[in-house]
């Protein structure tokens, strides 16, 4: 077995460059912390979104509804040139998702209605079919109403 002993101005010099290290670690931590930081809080902002909306390609769009507190949530899809309700659907599960198809739907305009407890969204939808059997559309939020709850005081 080897055994080193150690002088007291080694173990000095030693504790030096050891703070030196830790200190230049430090730093180097905190800088890429810091620029992690500042990337985060978009995409922490989306992901508290009750609705997300995303277009995956030509055809299509993906819903996803965040829905922790398991509130009342509902969709639906309405030709706007009919006033036809195509779907219906009612849950409350913490999370909901679903990819909707518009290239068997014909040419014209059709919201997206979200709603989840007194939170509404609405996205309309443009379906254009430039072709015979090729179908492309275009999204945009054309309302959302977001209800915060709070306390309400009043005094006289």
């Amino acid at each position: 077995m080897k055994t080193t002993f150690r002088l007291p101005a080694q173990i000095a010099s030693s504790v030096a460059v050891a703070a030196q290290k830790a200190s230049s670690f430090a730093i180097g931590a905190m800088i890429l912390l810091g620029a992690g930081m500042a990337q985060p809080a978009q995409a922490q902002t989306q992901a508290t979104e009750p609705v997300q909306m995303t277009q995956p390609d030509a055809q299509s769009l993906r819903v996803r509804i965040n829905n922790p507190a398991q509130q009342k949530a509902s969709m639906q899809v309405i030709d706007l040139n009919t006033n036809q309700t195509l779907l219906n659907e009612t849950y409350r599960t913490p999370a909901y998702g679903t990819r909707l198809q518009f290239n068997g739907l014909p040419a014209g305009r059709y919201a997206v209605l979200c709603r989840v407890g007194a939170n509404r969204y609405r996205y309309t939808v443009d379906v254009a079919a430039p072709q015979a059997g090729a179908t492309s559309i275009a999204v945009r939020e054309t309302t959302t109403r977001r209800v915060e709850t709070g306390l309400a005081t009043a005094a006289l």
